[in-house]
């Protein structure tokens, strides 16, 4: 029997505190928007670097700095300000979205015998990036690329978080995620984007190597990258083969020393100082998984870029799906068919992502798919490199639109395995 949200807030207060529980099925009335017109609301607007979050994990779980900086830095790309076009339109997303609401329904589908909600869904109608523009792709892009920069002189660090003495000092590349703020002239749209995985294998450069690997294997791999005896898990769900528990993954997903979690504190810190601003996401690579399950949670455009599958995460940690077509969500994934990351198919013994030590086994969107196809169109072969985000920016300014973005059909990830 649903309940409404009296009723879950209740529970909440009764249930706070489990950890354990059972795979929740969403509910909620079908309301599908009317459809309107809004392609001849279109605005051109410049956003600049104003914070970078720093989110500590694992040991450092409790950390969390913010780096104002000001408005003549200038990025990695040589930039000051991006300029992204963006238009009106209708979205389906919860209306109750505070952030203390969010979190107790949160900790409360994971607890055992939860039931169903029945959400209050509002349509709404905002401004979103306009994906058919191939140049505010191609900024978003490069936004993202800058997230991986090293680190901005200016203004110190300040501590946000819960009082914490952390005796060995804060550094740029200590464990944990970052995020970086852009924000419009006006203080009306703020940008999050998310920092992706550090690795060699990836090209890319950092010190979160290893909490950056532990985050991937536990989010795309069926059970807790377990995929040779010879292996060591990230959790400990699995309990016999092709069996995992699911309770124990569901928990291990949203634990405090994660990145889901830090994900969420980011979004809270940031519309703490933005309370009225309009939230977008993006990110690249663990950065665009990262920033898809935050858009989702909160019903905010994302743009991802070459993404692994982020569904079975968002199923794990029960995040709530809108009653309405996946064409019309605001998600979405851009990628290419030479990616083997974006596509999926970067697993098995002979992989470059197996050599590497990534349990890649993912390979289903919860969003829509924007796929340039490279492989036929540019001839380009099947290769890690083609992740990294430098080479996908020169691949779109290479072509004159963008990809038609479609809902993925018929996808399903870990079919072969039990979780009990």
């Amino acid at each position: 029997m649903p309940l409404d949200i009296t009723m879950l807030l209740s529970l909440v207060l009764l249930l706070a505190g489990v950890v354990t529980g059972i795979q929740l099925p969403f509910s909620g009335k079908p309301m599908i928007p009317s459809p309107i017109s809004h392609d001849d609301v279109k605005y051109a607007t410049g956003f600049t670097l104003r914070h970078i979050f720093h989110h500590g994990t694992e040991e450092l779980a409790k950390l969390h700095m913010r780096k104002d900086v000001g408005p003549s830095y200038r990025m990695a790309s040589g930039r000051r300000s991006f300029h992204i076009s963006s238009q009106l339109k209708t979205v389906t997303r919860m209306s109750e979205r505070d952030p203390d609401f969010i979190e107790s329904y949160l900790h409360y589908a994971r607890t055992k015998g939860a039931v169903s909600i029945d959400f209050d869904w509002t349509h709404e109608d905002i401004m979103v990036p306009d994906i058919t523009d191939r140049d505010t792709l191609v900024e978003f892009a490069k936004i993202t690329a800058d997230a991986y920069v090293d680190n901005p002189e200016g203004s110190d660090w300040i501590d946000v978080g819960l009082p914490y003495n952390e005796s060995g000092g804060f550094g740029w590349d200590s464990n944990g995620l970052r995020g970086h703020v852009f924000v419009d002239e006006t203080n009306t749209t703020v940008i999050i984007a998310i920092k992706g995985t550090s690795a060699a294998l990836f090209h890319s450069d950092g010190d979160t190597v290893s909490n950056d690997k532990i985050n991937d294997n536990l989010l795309f791999s069926c059970c807790c990258a377990r995929i040779s005896y010879l292996w060591s898990t990230v959790c400990d769900c699995y309990e016999k083969s092709y069996t995992c528990k699911q309770s124990c993954l569901e928990g291990a997903l949203y634990a405090e020393d994660k990145y889901y979690r830090a994900t969420l504190d980011i979004y809270r810190n940031t519309t703490s100082i933005y309370p009225n601003a309009n939230i977008w996401v993006t990110g690249h690579s663990l950065g665009g998984a990262m920033s898809a399950l935050l858009g989702r949670t909160y019903g905010l455009p994302t743009i991802a870029f070459e993404s692994p599958g982020d569904q079975l995460a968002a199923q794990r940690l029960h995040l709530p799906f809108p009653p309405i077509p996946l064409n019309e969500t605001t998600i979405w994934h851009i990628g290419n068919t030479a990616d083997p990351i974006y596509m999926g198919v970067c697993n098995g013994p002979t992989s470059v992502c197996w050599l590497g030590g990534y349990a890649m086994e993912t390979q289903c969107h919860a969003g829509l798919e924007c796929i340039y196809d490279t492989v036929n169109d540019k001839k380009w072969h099947i290769s890690i490199s083609n992740h990294r985000i430098r080479p996908i920016i020169d691949m779109m300014l290479s072509y004159d639109t963008t990809p038609k973005c479609v809902a993925p059909t018929n996808c399903q990830d870990c079919y072969d395995w039990n979780f009990v």
